[in-house]
Formats: structure tokens, C-alpha cells, sequence
């Protein structure tokens, strides 16, 4: 029986690494990477510095931000705490592409903020010509890579916040109190500085890793990083180049997301010393009026980046688009039309099939990567294997544009044709990106359900999959349904290797979305921006409506009791 399990592990496995690193290793061999190193590299080093920098500079803002907002909600009352985190969380929920956006238009040269501002403030042209007014343009940091940091940095700071606030979850909150006897505010801090640093800085070294694999806001922001280097050498059909280049990355991105989840694990390691569980007997207290202040303030700073302005930036957008748009040739007549509205039933008749194609392929990408982790943890766990899904980790820091060269090597060819030229394709790409981090949440999701529980379900006579499926899968739902949310955001939203690799007739929408962005109309940016974040949503709304009519039922059985 055990050798069984471990050869299923073991099948399961490879299927799982296959999957995520054939298109490296077809990227790299299949293009044939037999050229001239310094033609290869030549131009590399500009890039790959912009990228390092953006990365850095990413770490850093969500590094501040996520430790801050962490630190502060967490000593707020739990009703205010809740809705913090909720706010935090729908950062999650945001392309950065969109963020990116939302940049441009509020604070770039032309900004809708940034120009009014600096014209307020008397450094515009002291004229009321509407011409020059119209000319005037605020120097800025949007497009550059300092803007490419901060974008990133504060649509990932919640990946900080995360770790700090589990951290800080697990402690027992007794060694506070002994500190602040001991040597008061001062020790407090030297002891909070210590239990935190680990997991504030593995955080934002995933951060750093994922800003370094990043193309869109580049792309957007128009930051020329190694990214896009590649994307420009695949466009040109220099194929093995565009390979070559991507190696100087990967050990920078492995190092980085290696290294973070060694403080992640360390952290949550020393936080659990000396507890009995993992639940701490102590909790500290909830803070008054001041600490509340002190997170709803902080909360509204995080969120700034990335949702507020977003929300900003198309709401603003929605209502200047009241006025009439001329006419204009061309495949977006039907957006150039007068008003939000107008350009919401344009955007709808264009882009309607790669809305309903994005919300059912990447329906289908969660559910079969959520059912593929869960046996894949199972049978590990099974098997004594649990850290090997870790391995698969490491195809995170795969750039996505090597992705979709890589399945463009592997398919376009006359056996793989079928795939190729379907939607199969995309799926491919959307599981080789994600596959990983869904294999790592749920891994997590059923790491924290008790495994007494399903002894004490053995002992009851319950078979493995009934076990399962009325012990576990009850117990560790929450955390699948937010490795299954987490999936679907991250496949509906993907632009760099869905925009090479989509075959004719079968795109996507966030591709479209991207492309109008880069050269549309405010009304038109509007409505495609509005369209993409109700696909994103819609699995929210399905779960929202699912939680009133639960609670709902529950209310009339109490009534009825």
C-alpha cells in the first residue's frame, strides 16, 4: 500500500513538474540556444538593471506598507479590523495593469490630479490661453522605473501584510507584556523588531521576485525592462535570443522567492515556540479610539496605490465621458461614440465573446489546478513527501513571455496542432504560471486542519475518501475556495503570455483591455476597465449572494427553532 502511494506521489509529481517547467526547458533548448554569447547578451545589462531597480523599489513600498498596515489592524477592535482587512484584500483584486492606468491618467504628465495641481499651485503657464493650458505637461516619475516600483509595490503590499499579521496571530502576546515590565516601550519594540523582520522581509522579497517577472505595467508605463527586451527579441523572431536573455533572471527570481520563503517558514517556526498548538493561549488587546484612528488611516494609505486610485481614476473617467466623442474610422467606431454609457455597449459588442471566454476558461483553469493540488498534497502527505511540492515552486519565477514561447515551441508544430490553434493553448500557460501557487495554498488550506480529526474519522471506520470528504474538505474549505478565487483572478487577469500565445479567433479580454488602454479614448478606458473588473468580481458576487442565502436560511431555521 505504501509503495502504492508513493508511486502515485511520485506520478502526480512529475505530471505537476512537467506542466510548469516544460515551457522553460522548451524555451531554452527547442529554440536553438546554441549562439554567441555576447550577441546574445549584447544590450542586456541596461534592462536587467531597470528591472532590478523597479524590483527594489517594489520590495520596499509594500515592505513599509504591508508591515504598517499588519502592525496597526491588528491591534484595532475586530469589527473596524475586519473591514481593513477586507479593504487590504481587495488590493489582490486589481491588476496591476489597471493600477498602472489609473496612474497615468490622475497623476502622469497630463494628469487629471497632477496638472490641475501643479496649475493651482502657480507652476503652470500664467496665461488663461486654452491652448497652452491644453500644452502644459507636469514633470513626473510615472513613467519611469520608480513608477513601475511603486505601482507594483502597493498592489502586492498585501502579500506583506499577510505574513506579518499571521506571524503576529501565532505569538504568544505574554512576551509583550514581560518586555514593556522589563524595559518598557523600548523592549516592546526590540521584541516585535525580532519576530517580525523575518516575515516582513520574506514577504517582500516575494514581492521583489514577482516585480522582476512582471511585463504589463512596464509595457503600460512604457519602462523598457528586461521583460520587454525579451517580448521585443520574440516579435522579432530572434527566438533563441529572447531565451538567452531570460537566463541572467531566473537565478535573481529563484534566489529572491527561495530565500522569502525560508524567512516565511523561520518565522512562522520561532512564532510558535514554546505554544502549546498553534493557537496562543494570550491574545493581545484590542486598542482604543486613537489605534482605531491609527487603522482606518493606514488602511486608506495602503489601498491608495492600487484600489483607490483605480476606483478614482474610473469614476472619473465614467463621468467626463459625458460629453460627445467624434466619429472616427476604424475597428473602435462603436466606442468613439458620446458617453459611458454608449461606450459600455460598444466595449460589450466587441469585446463580449473574450468576456464570457475569460470567465469560462479561467473557471476551468481554477477548478482543474484546485483539483490537481488537492491530490497532489494528499498523496505527498500520504506518502511523506510533504515538502516536495515546494520544488514546483520555483516555476514562479519563470518570466511569462518565456512561458508562451515555450508552448509556442512545443505546439506549433503539425502534431501539436490541435492544441495550438484552441483554447487549450491558454490553458496550458494560465497552469504552468499558476499551477504552482495553487499547489502552495492549498498545500496550506489542508496543512490547518487538525489531524486528529481524521484519525479520530479512521477510527470510526471511515474509508480515505470519506475521510476526505467529511473531514477535510468540510474543514479546509475556506482555504480552497480562496486558492480557487486567487486561481481564477490571476488566469482572468494574465496578459503577457496570453498575448502570444492566443490563436486567432479565440482571445482574451485582458489582452483586448490592454490594447485600448495603450491607444483608446477615456470613455472607451473606462468601459473596458469596467468590463474586466466585473469579470474578476463575478466569482465574488456569486459568493456574496451564496453567504446571504445561507444566512438567510439560517435566520429562518432559528426562527422556526
Amino acid at each position: 500500500m505504501r509503495a502504492s502511494v508513493k508511486g502515485a506521489a511520485g506520478a502526480a509529481f512529475l505530471a505537476a513538474a512537467a506542466v510548469v517547467y516544460a515551457p522553460l526547458i522548451a524555451a531554452i533548448l527547442g529554440t536553438g540556444f546554441h549562439l554567441n554569447g555576447r550577441a546574445a547578451f549584447r544590450g542586456v545589462a541596461s534592462p536587467l538593471a531597470v528591472s532590478a531597480a523597479s524590483a527594489l523599489v517594489s520590495a520596499v513600498v509594500a515592505l513599509l506598507l504591508g508591515t504598517t498596515f499588519a502592525v496597526l489592524v491588528e491591534r484595532a477592535r475586530p469589527g473596524l479590523r475586519g473591514g481593513c482587512w477586507t479593504l487590504g484584500l481587495l488590493v489582490l483584486m486589481v491588476p496591476p495593469y489597471i493600477a498602472a492606468e489609473s496612474w497615468i491618467v490622475l497623476l502622469g504628465p497630463v494628469g487629471k490630479i497632477s496638472k490641475a495641481a501643479a496649475i493651482m499651485l502657480g507652476f503652470g503657464p500664467a496665461t488663461a490661453d486654452p491652448v497652452q493650458l491644453a500644452r502644459f505637461t507636469v514633470p513626473g516619475y510615472v513613467y519611469t522605473w520608480a513608477g513601475v516600483g511603486v505601482v507594483m509595490g502597493g498592489c502586492l503590499f498585501p502579500i506583506v501584510a499577510l505574513a506579518v499579521a499571521s506571524t503576529l496571530r501565532r505569538t504568544d502576546h505574554r512576551i509583550f507584556e514581560a518586555a514593556r515590565l522589563a524595559q518598557g516601550a523600548r523592549g516592546v519594540c526590540r521584541i516585535a523588531a525580532h519576530l517580525l523582520t523575518p516575515p516582513a522581509l520574506g514577504g517582500a522579497l516575494l514581492v521583489f521576485a514577482a516585480t522582476l517577472t512582471e511585463f504589463a505595467v512596464p509595457q503600460v508605463l512604457r519602462v523598457r525592462t528586461l521583460g520587454e527586451a525579451v517580448y521585443a527579441r520574440i516579435q522579432d523572431g530572434e527566438l533563441a535570443t529572447a531565451a538567452a536573455l531570460v537566463l541572467p533572471l531566473l537565478p535573481l527570481v529563484v534566489a529572491a522567492a527561495a530565500l522569502g520563503a525560508y524567512l516565511l517558514l523561520r518565522a512562522r517556526v520561532a512564532s510558535l515556540a514554546g505554544l502549546e498548538g498553534e493557537v496562543p493561549r494570550f491574545s493581545p488587546r484590542a486598542g482604543g479610539r486613537i489605534t482605531d484612528l491609527g487603522a482606518g488611516l493606514v488602511s486608506l494609505v495602503a489601498a491608495t496605490p492600487a484600489l483607490l486610485l483605480s476606483v478614482a481614476a474610473l469614476v472619473w473617467l465614467a463621468v467626463t465621458a459625458g460629453s460627445a466623442h467624434a466619429s472616427a474610422l476604424g475597428r473602435y467606431k462603436v466606442l468613439r461614440a458620446a458617453g459611458l454609457v454608449d461606450s459600455l455597449s460598444g466595449a460589450w459588442q466587441l469585446a463580449h465573446g473574450d468576456a464570457v471566454r475569460t470567465v469560462l476558461l479561467a473557471a476551468v483553469a481554477a477548478t482543474l489546478a484546485c483539483g490537481f493540488a488537492v491530490l497532489l498534497a494528499r498523496l505527498t502527505s500520504r506518502a511523506g513527501w510533504g515538502v516536495l511540492p515546494w520544488i514546483l515552486g520555483a516555476g514562479l519565477a519563470v518570466p511569462a513571455p518565456i512561458v508562451g514561447l515555450g508552448l509556442i515551441t512545443l505546439w506549433d508544430n503539425h502534431w501539436g496542432a490541435p492544441v495550438y490553434r484552441s483554447a487549450a493553448i491558454i490553458l496550458l500557460a494560465w497552469l504552468a504560471r499558476f499551477l504552482p501557487l495553487t499547489i502552495l495554498l492549498v498545500q496550506g488550506a489542508l496543512a490547518r486542519v487538525p489531524v486528529e480529526l481524521e484519525h479520530a474519522a479512521a477510527l470510526a471506520g471511515k474509508g480515505a475518501w470519506g475521510r476526505f470528504t467529511s473531514v477535510i474538505l468540510p474543514n479546509a474549505a475556506p482555504g480552497l475556495a480562496a486558492a480557487w478565487l486567487a486561481t481564477y483572478v490571476f488566469s482572468a487577469t494574465e496578459f503577457s503570455a496570453t498575448l502570444l500565445i492566443a490563436p486567432p479567433g479565440c482571445s482574451m479580454l485582458a489582452p483586448s483591455v490592454v490594447n485600448l488602454m495603450r491607444r483608446g479614448q477615456d470613455p472607451e478606458i473606462a468601459a473596458c476597465q469596467f468590463l474586466l473588473l466585473c469579470v474578476v468580481a463575478l466569482p465574488l458576487a456569486a459568493l456574496a449572494v451564496a453567504g446571504l442565502v445561507r444566512a438567510r436560511a439560517l435566520a429562518i431555521k432559528r426562527e422556526a427553532a
